[in-house]
Parts: structure tokens; sequence; C-alpha cells
């Protein structure tokens, strides 16, 4: 009698196991692919992007430090726990800018607005290339937007009559 219990027991040890790895196998398909970034490659490449009269005012160090700032920015107001909805981030188009100056003011790291706001869109160009970034057309997004009803009542009707005014060209 007592190896039939040890047997069940086992065999229901076994199940739970099973059980147990498939749920964790399911989890990990749903995360999607990791893009792992490469500062050095990041600041090359931002580097061979950026002006000239960005690149014979900035250091490389000057340039890395403006990286990890907008790195700091994306993480901290991007991230999505796995009990929001996971739709579309929309944010403006200087939300980074401000972040990213805010943060050269309380490091006391003196750069001009211009040339960070060049180096937010080299950086954004190679995210583009690693596949971490996704940018859409803004005007798109908005229709979008639109469409599943997630914008105010005065932008969906802004929308609307934008619509109204190609259509009557």
């Amino acid at each position: 009698m007592i190896w039939i219990a040890v047997a069940v027991a086992a065999v229901l040890v076994v199940l739970i196991g099973l059980w147990s790895v498939g749920w964790a196998v399911g989890k990990t398909r749903e995360i999607p692919p990791q893009i792992v970034v490469d500062v050095h490659e990041a600041i090359d490449f931002c580097a061979e992007a950026l002006p000239l009269e960005v690149t014979s005012v900035l250091s490389y160090d000057e340039l890395r430090v403006l990286l990890r700032l907008h790195l700091e920015w994306i993480q901290a107001y991007h991230y999505t726990p796995d009990h929001l909805a996971s739709g579309p981030i929309v944010y403006e188009q200087f939300d980074a800018l401000d972040y990213v100056m805010e943060r050269c003011d309380l490091l006391r790291f003196e750069v001009e607005r211009d040339h960070v706001a060049e180096v937010i869109a080299a950086h954004d160009a190679y995210l583009q290339v690693m596949g971490a970034l996704h940018i859409e057309d803004p005007d798109l997004v908005a229709r979008d937007l639109g469409d599943l009803g997630a914008l105010g009542t005065e932008v969906q009707a802004a929308l609307e009559q934008g619509e109204a005014d190609d259509a009557a060209e």
C-alpha cells in the first residue's frame, strides 16, 4: 500500500513539475526579443550621424553622458508593467529634450539645446536601426488613436475637421 502512495506522489510531483515548466516556457515566449544596445557602437553611430557643428563642440565623453540621459528618460517614462494595457506609448516631441536639458542643469553640464536635440535625433535613429524603437508618423498615430477613441473629444473633433478639410480640397 505504501508503494502505491509513493507512486501516486511521484506521478503528482512529475505532473506538477511539467506543468510549471510549461507555464514558464509560455511566459518567456510572450517576452519580445531583447535588443542589446552596445554603448560604444551607439556613441560611434551617433558621432557619425551628428552634424559637424555638433561634433566640433561635443567630446565622446559628453556624447556618452547625453546618450545615457536619453536612455534614462526612455527607461523612466516608457516602462510598462504587466498589469497595464500594452498600447502605443505616445509622448510629445520635446519631452525627451526637456528632460535631458533639466538633467544637464542638475549635473551642471553646459550644452546647447540645439545640440542636445541633434544628439537625441541621432540616438533615436540608432535605436530604430537596432530595432529597439519604432517611431510612427505623428499624424498616423493621432488618427489611429482617434479611431480607438483614445483621444479627448476636442482632439477627435479637430482630427475629423482636418479630414473634412482634406476631402474638400
